[in-house]
C-alpha cells in the first residue's frame, strides 16, 4: 500500500475532498469523500467570501478524517477561474560542453530560465508545461535527454492565474486547519481531471477535455501526451439555471431543481404534453411548467456553449489532430442527451468522462460521479505527473545536480586601504620635495645638503 494522498477541489457549488491510495493491484482505493457547500461564496471558481469558504473546506476535511481515520496535514488542491490563461513562451541555454549529451539538469535549467524571463503583470505562474525542444538544429524533439548538442531551446505553455485570486484560494486552505500545507502547488482543474477521466491512448491520439462546471467551462487539449492548449469560458451550469429561472418565471432554487431532475439537452425527445407542477409560495397557486419549454431553454444554451468549444478548438490549431474527439466531464454534464447535442454541433465523437480510470475499491459510489473528476484527479496527481516525461525526470534527478539560481555575491573586502594611500601620497610628496631641492641647489650651490640642514 502507498501513502494516503488527499485532493481538495474548491468549486462554485461545493468543496470536494477525496482521500485515496494505491492498492496492491495498482488501482486507486478511495478511503474518504467529503463535501462542503460554497453556493454564493465562490463565483466562477474565484473565492468571494474567504471566511465562509474556510468553514466549507474545514467541514469537508473533517468528514474525510472521520471516514478514513486519518489526520490531514497536507492536500493537493486545484485552482480555477475565468482569467486563467495559457501563453506560449520560449527559452534557450548554451551548454558548457557541446560533445556531451543533454541531461535532466539542462532541461530543468531551460524551464527555470523560461519562468525567470516570463512576464505577466498581476499574474502568477501555475504551470510551466514543456511542449517540444530544439537541440542545435534538430527540431520537434519531445525527449531531449540523451541527445548531444550545444544549444537547448524549449517551447513552453505557461499557465497563469491572477495573483490575488490565487492567494485567496491558498488562504482558504491553509487556514482551514492548523499547520495545513498545500503540497506541490496548485493544479489547474481540467489538468487534474484529465488524470481521472482520460486514457493514455486518448491523450496520445489527440483529445479535447471539456469540463463544464457551475461557473466556468474549462478546455484542455492533449496531443502526443502533451497539454497543447487550455481555455476558460465564462459560461456553464449557472447560466443555464439563470435562463431557466427567467424563461420559466420561477425562483433560482426551483430552476436548479428543474434543470437537474427534468432537463433534457434535446427538446425533440420530450413530449409536448409533459408538465411539472411547482408548489406556490405563501398559499399561491401551484405553477405549471412545460418540460418541453424547459428542454428548449437548456438545449439552446448548451448549443451556444458547444459552439464556443468549437471556436476554441479551431483557435488552438489542433482541430485536425483530435482523433479521439471530445470528452465531457464536470458537474453540469449529466443532462440527458448532452453527448448527442455536442456531437451534432461539433461534428466529433463525444463521450462522458467518469473518474473511474483504474479506480479500485471506493467508500462510496458517489465518487464516480463526473462532478468529482477534479478531486479524484488531484489524488492521482500525487501519484503521477500531468506530463509523463516528468515522471522519468524525477528518477534521473536523484543522481543529477540540482539547478541553483544565480546569486550575486558581493566581495567582503575593505573599500579603502589607508596605509597604501598614505604611501602613495608620501611618494608623491617626496617627488615634489626632491624637485624643490634640485632647484634650490641651482641657486645656492652645494651649501644645501642632503640632510636638509643649514
Amino acid at each position: 500500500m502507498s501513502e494516503i494522498i488527499v485532493g481538495l477541489d474548491i468549486g462554485s457549488k461545493q468543496v470536494s475532498v477525496v482521500a485515496g491510495r494505491l492498492d496492491n493491484m495498482g488501482k486507486l482505493e478511495i478511503l474518504g469523500l467529503g463535501k462542503g457547500d460554497t453556493t454564493g461564496q465562490v463565483s466562477k471558481g474565484v473565492v468571494l467570501n474567504v471566511n465562509k469558504t474556510i468553514d466549507a473546506v474545514r467541514n469537508a476535511i473533517m468528514q474525510v478524517e472521520q471516514q478514513a481515520n486519518i489526520d490531514i496535514r497536507g492536500v493537493i488542491a486545484s485552482v480555477a477561474g475565468p482569467n486563467i490563461a495559457g501563453i506560449k513562451h520560449k527559452a534557450m541555454i548554451t551548454r558548457n560542453t557541446s560533445g556531451e549529451e543533454v541531461t535532466v539538469t539542462d532541461v530543468d535549467q531551460v524551464a527555470s530560465d523560461a519562468e525567470r524571463t516570463f512576464i505577466s503583470q498581476g499574474n502568477s505562474i501555475v504551470h510551466t508545461l514543456p511542449q517540444e525542444y530544439v537541440v542545435d538544429s534538430s527540431t520537434g524533439i519531445q525527449e531531449p535527454v540523451g541527445i548531444s548538442g550545444l544549444k537547448l531551446q524549449g517551447d513552453f505553455l505557461m499557465i497563469t492565474s491572477p495573483t490575488l485570486a490565487l492567494d485567496k484560494t491558498k488562504r482558504c486552505i491553509e487556514r482551514a486547519k492548523e499547520k495545513m500545507e498545500i503540497e506541490g502547488g496548485l493544479v489547474f482543474s481540467p489538468l487534474a481531471a484529465s488524470l481521472a477521466v482520460l486514457s493514455e491512448q486518448e491523450k496520445k491520439s489527440g483529445v479535447a477535455l471539456v469540463d463544464i462546471g457551475s461557473g466556468t467551462t474549462e478546455i484542455a487539449i492533449f496531443y502526443k501526451n502533451i497539454v497543447r492548449y487550455i481555455s476558460v469560458l465564462p459560461y456553464a451550469g449557472d447560466i443555464i439555471t439563470a435562463d431557466v429561472e427567467q424563461g420559466c418565471n420561477v425562483s433560482n432554487e426551483h430552476a436548479e431543481v428543474l434543470k437537474v431532475r427534468f432537463g433534457n439537452a434535446l427538446a425533440s425527445q420530450v413530449p409536448f404534453e409533459e408538465t411539472i407542477s411547482i408548489p406556490g409560495i405563501n398559499g399561491r397557486k401551484p405553477k405549471v411548467v412545460s418540460v418541453k419549454n424547459l428542454s428548449i431553454i437548456i438545449e439552446e444554451r448548451l448549443k451556444e456553449i458547444a459552439a464556443l468549444v468549437v471556436a476554441e478548438i479551431s483557435r488552438s490549431g489542433f482541430g485536425n489532430r483530435l482523433s479521439c474527439g471530445i470528452v465531457l466531464t464536470g458537474g453540469s454534464v449529466q443532462t440527458p442527451n448532452i453527448c448527442e447535442l455536442f456531437e451534432k454541433v461539433t461534428g466529433r465523437d463525444v463521450r462522458l468522462g467518469y473518474p473511474n480510470e483504474n479506480l479500485g475499491r471506493t467508500i462510496s459510489e458517489e465518487v464516480k460521479n463526473p462532478s468529482f473528476a477534479t478531486a479524484v484527479g488531484l489524488v492521482w496527481n500525487g501519484l503521477r505527473s500531468i506530463d509523463e516525461r516528468e515522471d522519468s525526470y524525477k528518477i534521473l534527478r536523484k543522481t543529477e545536480p540540482k539547478v541553483v539560481p544565480p546569486v550575486t555575491v558581493t566581495p567582503n573586502t575593505p573599500r579603502k586601504r589607508e596605509p597604501e594611500k598614505e604611501v602613495r601620497q608620501g611618494k608623491k610628496q617626496g617627488s615634489w620635495l626632491d624637485g624643490l631641492k634640485k632647484f634650490g641647489k641651482g641657486l645656492l650651490g652645494d651649501d644645501l645638503g642632503e640632510d636638509d640642514k643649514y
